[in-house]
Parts: C-alpha cells; sequence; structure tokens
C-alpha cells in the first residue's frame, strides 16, 4: 500500500523508523508519547514544499497547522446495501442523539459526522480526541459498539483518504483485478465489495498481493470479513509479478489494477510524529526508482481499456508526479490520464503539478544542519556529481549511482495533463495527505517494440551527492529489501532461464485445460525452499464426502461441486472444502503454485466437524461463517428453518441451550433435526425485549439432547447489543467448549441475496461439550 516506509516491511521496510513507535510510555495513561511531543514542525519540510508550490504559498502555514493537529477517528460501514443502511440507520438513531454536545473539562465537542463524499454516505468522521472519547461515558458506548461491529466485519477502521484509489477505480462485478501492495488490507476489502462477490452473477478475480510474507496473513485476516470465491492472496514482490496463464495460450490481463506503491509518507504526519523529526528530501528521492518499476509492472498486466490507480499517501512530486509524467513517457500514445473531476464531486482536491524541483541533503554525519541542495536540471546534477566524484569512483558503476533523470519534470510535461492528478491536503476536509491518479490503457505495445530504459534501483539505497562545497559524499542507508528483492529476483530469473515479467513467460509450461474431476498438482517449474504453504488440489465432485454434504443439504444443480478444493497434494477432503470460481480454478491449475507464492484462495466452504466415525451423524460437514453466503443460496427452502427473536434470545443467553428450554412448537422441529449441521432463518420482528429489522441467518448444531450457534462469544456480544441493546452471551464458555476460526451471519434484504456480518468464527469443538449432551 502506499504507506510510509515505517508501515510496509519484509521488501519494503522502512529506511528510518518512521513508523515506529518510539518514545516514552505515560504510566499513569498507559499510552505512548513522542519523545518531543512539542516538534510537530520542521523547517526544511516547510521549505521543500513552499518551494514545490504544491498550494499556493499563503496556504502553507494553514496546511502546517492542521499536519499538527491529531487525525480524526474515520471508519466506513460495510456489507451489503440493505446490511449496511441498516447498520448506519442504527449509528443516527441509536448512538447520535446521545453524542450532541458532548463536554469534557470545559470543551463541548460535536457528535460524529457523514463523510459528504463518500458513496452513499456510509462514512463516518469522529473529530473528539481520543482522550474524551475514553472518558465520557457517551463515546465509551459508542466505542464499545465500534469495536464490536468491526470485530464481526460490519465496519471497518480506515483513514479517510484510503477510501479514495478504490472508488476510483469503478469495479464492475465482471473485471479481473489486482492489488499489488494490499497489506493491511482496507482498500482490498473495498474492491471486493465493488466486485459483489455474493452475486451468483459475479465473475469477478481479485489477486490481492503484498511482498511481506507475514502481511499476507493480515490480508488474510481483514479479507475474511468479506469472504469471496474470486479472491486470490499472493506474496510476490509487487514489481516483479509474473505472467499468469490461464491455459489454451491465453495470459491473464486485468481491468482494474490499484497500484498503492511503498512511499516515504509524509502525508501520514497526523498520525505518525516521527516524521517531523525525521523527514528529508532523500526519501522520496530513493523511493522513485522503485515506485516506477511497480506502476510499469502494472501497465504490462493491465488490459486495453482497462484502468490503473496510482497512489501514495505522500506530498512528494518526486514520487507522484515524476513517476507517472515517466510512465507516460515509457509508452507515448498508449496511455492517458483519465478525469475524474465529476466523480465524487463533493471530495475537495488540488490538481497535479506541471512542474517541480528536486532537492538533495547531505548526511547527517558531514552537516548536522542538511540543508536542501536544490537542482535545476538532470545535467546541472550530474555534473555536480561527476565533479565531486574521485577518478577511481568515476570508474565504479556500483559507486556512481546518481538520481534518474526522470526525478525531473519531462520536457512535455504540460502536454501530459498532470493536472488531472489529485493531491488531497489536510485543511480542505481534515483529512491526511494523499496524492491519487487514474490511468488508462489505450493500446497494448506494439510486438517487439522496444521501450525507454526504466531507471535502476540503487541496491543499497546509495544516493551521491555534492555538497554546496562540492565535496563527494555518500549517504549509505539500512536498505529496503524491497529493492535488494527486485534486483535478486531479476538475477534469478536469468539465472533460472525463466522469461522475464515484463516477456511472454513463454518457459513456463502451461498445464493442459482440465476437465470436470479432480485434478493434478501443476508442473512444477521451479522450487521455492522458502514457502512453505500447502498446495491447492481440486476434489471429484463425485467423491462420497462431497456426496454426502449434498445430499445433506440437498443442494441444487448450479452449486459448483466441481469447483471444491483441498489444500493437500492429494485433492482428499480431510478437513476443510473452499470453493472458487471459474477464474480461480484457472489460475490454479495453470500455473505453479509456489511461483505464483499463493498464500490463501476461495473461500472456505464446509469445515469437517466430526473426525470420529459416528455411525449416527450422517454428515460429518458444517457450513462455517465465511462459507454462508456461498451456501444460502443453493439451499432449497424447506432445508432453511424458521425461528423468531425468542429463540435467538435462547440461542445468545445459552453456550449449549437443551432442547427443552425452548417453547413446546419449537422443540418440534427440533426433535425432528438429525444430527448434524442445520441451516436457521431468524425472522425480522420486535419481540422478547428485542428488535430485529432483517432476516438473519445462522449456523446452528443438533447434539443429542441441545441446540447451539455456531458463532464465537465476540460475535454474540455484538449481536445480542444490536438486537436486544445488552450483551446476553454467556460471561464463560462451559468446560469443553472451544472456539476457533472464523464464522458469520447472514442479514438478507428484501431484494439482495445477502450481507455478511463476519466475526470469530465458531468451530465449537462440539464432540466432547454437546454433540454428547
Amino acid at each position: 500500500m502506499g504507506r510510509h516506509r515505517g508501515g510496509k516491511r519484509g521488501l519494503y521496510p522502512p529506511k528510518s523508523n518512521k513508523g515506529s513507535r518510539e518514545g516514552t510510555r505515560t504510566p499513569a495513561k498507559d499510552e505512548w508519547q513522542p519523545s518531543d511531543p512539542l516538534s510537530k514542525q520542521n523547517a526544511l519540510f516547510e521549505e521543500y514544499y513552499t518551494k514545490q508550490a504544491i498550494l499556493p504559498a499563503e496556504e502553507m502555514p494553514q496546511m502546517l497547522q492542521s499536519l499538527a493537529q491529531e487525525l480524526p477517528t474515520t471508519f466506513r460501514v460495510t456489507g451489503s446495501r440493505a446490511h449496511a443502511e441498516t447498520i448506519n440507520d442504527l449509528i443516527k438513531t441509536t448512538y447520535l442523539p446521545t453524542l450532541q454536545n458532548v463536554e469534557w473539562d470545559g470543551v463541548t465537542y460535536a457528535a460524529p459526522q457523514q463523510i459528504p463524499w463518500y458513496p452513499g454516505k456510509l462514512a463516518w468522521q469522529l473529530s473528539t480526541p481520543k482522550r474524551v472519547v475514553r472518558k465520557t461515558q457517551p463515546y465509551k458506548h459508542f466505542q464499545k459498539f465500534l469495536v464490536g461491529e468491526t470485530e464481526v466485519g460490519n465496519l471497518s477502521r480506515q483513514e479517510a483518504v484510503s477510501m479514495i484509489p478504490p472508488l476510483f477505480l469503478d469495479v464492475q462485478s465482471h473485471h479481473n483485478c489486482l492489488d499489488m501492495c494490499a497489506a493491511p488490507g482496507s482498500k482490498t476489502a473495498q474492491i471486493i465489495e465493488a466486485l459483489n462477490p455474493h452475486d451468483e452473477r459475479s465473475t469477478g478475480f481479485l489477486i490481492a498481493n503484498d511482498s511481506d510474507y507475514k502481511r499476507t496473513h493480515m490480508l488474510v485476516h481483514q479479507t475474511g470479513r468479506m469472504p469471496s470465491r474470486g479472491l486470490m492472496i499472493t506474496n510476490l514482490d509487487a514489481a516483479y509479478i509474473p505472467n499468469i496463464d490461464l491455459g489454451g495460450g491465453k495470459k491473464m490481463q486485468f481491468d482494474r489494477i490499484l497500484a498503492d506503491v511503498p512511499c516515504s509518507g509524509d502525508g501520514t504526519l497526523r498520525k505518525n510524529m516521527e516524521i517531523w523529526r525525521k523527514w528529508g528530501a532523500n526519501d522520496g528521492n530513493s523511493l522513485h526508482a522503485l515506485q516506477l518499476r511497480i506502476l510499469d509492472r502494472g501497465l504490462k498486466l493491465l488490459k486495453p481499456g482497462g484502468r490503473i490507480v496510482y497512489s501514495t499517501c505522500s506530498f512528494n512530486p518526486a514520487e507522484n508526479e515524476s513517476v507517472v509524467a515517466a510512465a507516460l513517457n515509457l509508452y507515448p500514445g498508449q496511455l492517458k490520464l483519465v478525469d475524474v473531476s465529476d466523480h465524487l464531486p463533493e471530495l475537495k482536491r488540488r490538481p497535479g503539478l506541471t512542474s517541480w524541483k528536486v532537492a538533495t541533503q547531505a548526511p547527517a554525519s558531514q552537516d548536522a544542519d542538511k540543508p536542501l541542495i536544490w537542482h535545476d536540471t538532470f545535467e546541472e546534477y550530474e555534473k555536480k556529481i561527476e565533479e565531486a566524484l574521485t577518478e577511481a569512483e568515476q570508474n565504479d558503476k556500483d559507486k556512481k549511482r546518481p538520481l534518474p533523470a526522470s526525478l525531473w519534470p519531462p520536457a512535455n510535461a504540460n502536454e501530459l495533463n498532470l493536472e488531472r492528478c489529485m493531491r488531497l491536503v489536510p485543511h480542505d476536509q481534515d483529512t491526511g495527505g494523499f496524492f491519487v491518479c487514474v490511468l488508462e490503457k489505450l493500446v497494448d505495445a506494439p510486438e517487439g517494440e522496444a521501450v525507454a530504459e526504466l531507471p535502476p534501483v540503487p541496491a543499497l539505497d546509495d544516493v551521491i551527492m555534492a555538497d554546496e562545497k562540492g565535496a563527494s559524499t555518500l549517504k549509505r542507508s539500512a536498505s529496503p529489501s524491497g529493492i535488494e528483492g527486485a534486483e535478486s529476483e531479476a538475477k534469478r530469473v536469468k539465472a533460472e532461464g525463466e522469461a522475464e515479467p515484463a516477456e511472454e513467460s513463454a518457459k513456463t509450461e502451461a498445464a493442459p485445460e482440465k476437465k470436470a474431476g479432480p485434478s493434478r498438482t501443476p508442473k512444477k517449474v521451479r522450487k521455492d525452499a522458502s514457502f512453505k504453504e500447502d498446495p491447492y488440489s481440486f476434489v471429484d465432485p463425485n467423491h462420497e464426502e462431497v456426496q454426502s454434504i449434498v445430499d445433506w443439504f440437498k443442494l441444487d444443480s448450479r452449486f459448483a461441486r466441481d469447483k471444491l478444493m483441498v489444500r493437500n497434494d492429494t485433492g482428499s477432503p480431510l478437513r476443510t472444502l473452499y470453493v472458487v470460481n471459474d477464474t480461480v480454478k484457472a489460475v490454479l491449475q495453470n500455473n505453479d503454485f509456489t511461483r505464483m507464492r499463493i498464500i490463501s484462495a476461495g473461500v472456505k466452504a464446509f469445515v469437517r466437524q466430526d473426525s470420529s466415525k459416528r455411525g449416527d451423524i450422517t454428515c460429518k460437514w458444517r457450513v462455517p461463517g465465511e462459507g454462508m453466503i456461498e451456501i444460502v443460496s443453493h439451499l432449497p427452502e424447506d432445508v432453511i428453518i424458521n425461528a423468531t427473536i425468542e429463540e435467538l434470545r435462547i440461542f445468545l443467553s445459552e453456550m449449549y441451550p437443551p432442547i427443552e428450554r425452548f417453547a413446546p412448537e419449537v422443540q418440534t422441529w427440533m426433535q425432528k433435526l438429525g444430527l448434524g449441521n442445520a441451516i436457521v432463518r431468524f425472522q425480522p420482528g420486535e419481540m422478547a425485549g428485542g428488535s430485529l429489522p432483517l432476516p438473519l441467518i445462522l449456523p446452528v448444531w443438533k447434539a443429542n439432547t441441545s441446540v447451539s450457534l455456531l458463532i464465537d462469544k465476540k460475535e454474540k456480544a455484538t449481536l445480542s447489543q444490536r438486537v436486544f441493546g445488552e450483551d446476553l452471551s454467556p460471561v464463560n464458555p462451559p468446560k469443553g467448549g472451544k472456539t476457533e476460526g472464523k464464522a458469520a451471519a447472514v442479514v438478507v434484504g428484501e431484494s439482495e441475496a445477502g450481507a455478511v456480518a463476519t466475526g470469530e468464527e465458531a468451530a465449537v469443538d462440539q464432540e466432547e461439550a454437546a454433540m454428547n449432551a
């Protein structure tokens, strides 16, 4: 993502410790404070951006003042339209009235407000300081609601400007999409929502990629709140994402790509105080080549007529307009900047620059003040470098690493429509800083046509500069391993004889198209010893375990039993079955999963609940929360059991309520249930001290003498608060019970397939606790 470098690890770790929580802990408040909380100023930052003229000079004090203020808390509502409106109405009718004119320590604070430019008014801004939220009762109550709804996926905590790039992608339900630098996944979730993966007509596909292995698992967690059978998560260097085979000689081309690239992150000053102290002009300069390579790779993977959004959380033209201008000049006549001025009309934005300047700084060891050294042209800068280098250094290409010419405005800058780029500044709408632009690919480059050479990426982030006295200096900072990773990947590609990603990967054998039935793991092109994930294999659709599931749930003929897969190389349904769409299946069958570094794919559709050989359980599989929305649409009406809020209250109040706890008429249908998983639809209404505005579909497990909800305590607590205004869930689960994984409730609107309210799934290992109750 376009985060400051302190937030990007793995292949793109911080050059300095910008995202760290350096500082001192205040014991009384148990919260982190910057080492110097009064240092929210930086003369070089002010000088740099005043000279760059990113806004009129008279506005600079206003921007600096805004940057010194605490960033408001912002969040957005997720889910289907009917579900989103329900949550939005709950905020407006239940919480907003209690938050009007809250006073603390003599100051009155405004209530949360809807963000005017966000579609459907589904995003909110809370400007009240965190200390007030923690200490006032109305906000404590509201904060508890926010935390609970975020846990189950109904809300997403996300900075306002971070919501913008996916909105300009204009994603449609049939698009093939790529999020190149996706973790932690808030923008990815927006793309999934736009793809409408729960609509059976949706054929959309999304690769969410991140270069950091650990952060890909953060992506798995984040996207688990919006499960999609068309989602795949990969762990690749964004600048070297390989060509993807689809079988039959076809290669994947994407309709929509988000390139929210690693950046210096000075647009995040309001929440990352360390940047005030450590900001430097060299930060953006050193990232320019890497950002351009990522954007260039995205452009190569984009289909003609497709759209790529390039974004950073930096104000710096070295990372923004210079990268975009360089990309446009790499492909003359093949790209255009899209004018999106009529989209999100209430969003205040500043036009992109057509002219900017380049500055460097001497290292701190050479000059304590690190003054900015301005270079009017690349030629003038290059001359200074040549004069500053010794004869030995001039002959050493590893040390002669000047800044690339593409950092400077090109001669045709005024012809590139760079004013169509957008810079978001904090004092316009009380936000962080961001840069966004939309590029459309008009045509593919003619085959065999060479494009201009990309600037080299410094292996050690070395930038040779000449100070004002002409002395040669070498800056050697902590190496961004993303740069090293890019170079090592390029060397590996050449050494192993693979086609480079910019070319057709002709040397990768495409597996023949598969017919319905069990699949074999694609032929391995190479082994990656560092990649430890298990492979995916498709299950024989006629396997007896699959048949038991189909029979038990009476799944209709539309259910894609040929797209069920497992994480092993034998295709044996041992523990978990995943379901994917056609595109994911084609990718998995025609590409080596280690080369693609696939972390996750599809939706968990069924989980084996009973591992014993009990003959009284006909189907030993259950529908987990992630798969609920996928399965419900294939169930006949007589399989879904109708219940009321009264039954919901009992389910929420007890972990394993015995059947006799329910009304006689309810006991009748419970007694008729066979042992195993069942699906219950709680009808809307007002009774039992609660109110349910929409139908709610939940999984339950029928044991010998009890029927229990397959959702965990967190989701029970949140659901209790929403329906009954109090937490009815048991304080402690009974001994023998266990919760793990993820679960979801399906909220069904009148005209929509449904929405997912995801929380931690209750794997509820009930063999010991409830099945034998």
